[in-house]
């Protein structure tokens, strides 16, 4: 939510529950820097079980953002699973695209960079694997010893 939303939700659900609270620049940014991220509707929950709870004179922002990330963490873990993941590639799909879409100089530079930290980077991609592995050999000059890296 961007700040205009923010502002303006914060004065419907905070500033309406606790009228006597006298509130400034600073604090509206303490709160929006805290809690911006967040949804309406599980902010005004974390708002409304606050007043509830704990009835303070005014809003301890210590306890909204302990509120908002537990609702935040339980709705998450609702979520059905296919919407949580939906926007990850695993690395068996991203390698599968590599190798069929990929041109032969990318998925060779990309293998270049798996080698470096993945002991089974000759399984994501064979075929690059092995022109890499050309590519090196071919530049090793005759009696000079060179480790694969």
């Amino acid at each position: 939510m961007n700040k205009r939303e923010f502002l303006r939700w914060f004065r419907e659900q905070v500033q309406t529950r606790w009228p006597r609270w006298e509130v400034n620049g600073p604090i509206l940014s303490d709160w929006f820097a805290a809690l911006g991220r967040y949804d309406v509707t599980t902010l005004t929950e974390a708002v409304r079980r606050h007043k509830i709870r704990h009835d303070p004179a005014r809003p301890r922002i210590s306890k909204v953002v302990f509120l908002v990330r537990e609702l935040h963490s339980v709705a998450l873990e609702r979520a059905p699973k296919d919407e949580v993941s939906r926007d990850f590639v695993t690395v068996g799909q991203f390698w599968k695209t590599v190798r069929t879409t990929f041109p032969r100089p990318k998925r060779m530079a990309l293998m270049r960079q798996q080698i470096k930290f993945d002991p089974r980077a000759a399984q994501r991609d064979p075929e690059a694997y092995a022109w890499v592995m050309q590519e090196r050999t071919a530049n090793v000059e005759p009696g000079v010893h060179r480790p694969p890296a």
